[in-house]
This record gives structure tokens, C-alpha cells and sequence, in this order.
């Protein structure tokens, strides 16, 4: 295909909705109905929290062991913000997405609130273990996207659109 196919292929892909703001990054885990990314850079927990938001999500919430155990297999053994603050209350922990709270994994002795602290990190002392810390740390975060699910006339018309590249594209050589 030539360069100029290809822009009116991703012109038609976006006038469909099938790419998103998400789009430019390719999601480093899928699980359970969502997409997982880590940030841009190490940052506060605010500011990850600011770009999660920027591209439709919020810093991971975890629900239980496995999805806990599949973000440990994917992203490894530093350090990284997770979406669980008690920012609004203290000793109230929630999650930044609104999700409720079914599990948790502190590590021994947290949360402490040494600081004050109102911001979670994972794997603290053990893989998986969590802690709380102050929003002037700077750690990669885990950002959790609902992954897309496109619309059936969306892939209609995606389709129709491709057809049409590609018979516009036939008929010039």
C-alpha cells in the first residue's frame, strides 16, 4: 500500500471509532475486559492517575488474586502505583476508578500512613504486596482501560471503508 492509502485507511478507522485515544499504545496486558499500560514516565500518583484519565481509564484497580497475579506476570517485580488512595478519608482506602473494594494485599504493617501517606504501590518487600506512600514519590503506574468493544455498524462501515481502499487503490496501478 502507499503512504497515502495508509493515512486514508487510519482516517476511515478513526471516523468509525474503532481507534481511540488508547490507540497509540499497544496494551501490554488484556485481561478480564480490560487493557493494561503502564505510564508514560515515572510520576506522582496524581499525575498517573491525570493520564489514565486522559486516555479513558484510571491507575489498575484490583479485584481479586488472579487479575492481581496476571499483572505480576506482565509487568514484573518494581515498584508501581495502583489506583487505591485514602486521599479523601483517611484509613478509608478506595479505588480511583469507583469500583468497590473486594481484596486487598499489604504488605506487613500497612497501611502505616508514615508521612502522611494516601497513595499504593505494589510489590513492596514481596511481589504483590502493597503500601502506602506519599504523592511525592515518583513510580511507573499501571493504567487499566475497559478494553473497546466496536459497535456492529462500526465494523460494517470499517469494513465497507476498506473495500473501497482497496478497490480505489486496484483501479490506479
Amino acid at each position: 500500500m502507499k503512504t497515502n492509502t495508509l493515512t486514508r485507511l487510519f482516517g476511515a478507522l478513526m471516523a468509525t471509532g474503532l481507534m481511540s485515544a488508547a490507540a497509540h499504545a499497544v496494551p501490554v496486558l488484556s485481561y478480564g475486559g480490560s487493557d493494561y499500560y503502564l505510564t508514560t514516565t515515572a510520576s506522582t500518583w496524581t499525575a498517573g492517575e491525570a493520564e489514565a484519565i486522559g486516555m479513558g481509564g484510571h491507575l489498575v484497580t484490583i479485584n481479586d488474586a488472579a487479575e492481581e497475579s496476571a499483572i505480576l506476570a506482565a509487568f514484573g517485580s518494581s515498584l508501581f502505583w495502583i489506583g487505591f488512595t485514602d486521599a479523601a478519608v483517611e484509613g478509608t482506602f478506595v479505588w480511583s476508578s469507583g469500583q468497590a473494594v473486594t481484596y486487598t494485599n499489604w504488605s506487613a504493617g500497612e497501611p502505616n500512613n508514615f508521612g502522611p501517606e494516601h497513595y499504593t504501590v505494589i510489590n513492596w518487600n514481596a511481589l504483590g504486596a502493597w503500601n502506602d506512600l506519599a504523592n511525592g514519590n515518583s513510580f511507573v503506574g499501571i493504567i487499566e482501560v475497559a478494553s473497546p468493544v466496536p459497535e456492529p455498524g462500526s465494523l460494517a462501515l470499517a469494513g465497507l471503508a476498506l473495500l473501497g481502499l482497496y478497490a480505489s487503490s486496484r483501479r490506479k496501478t
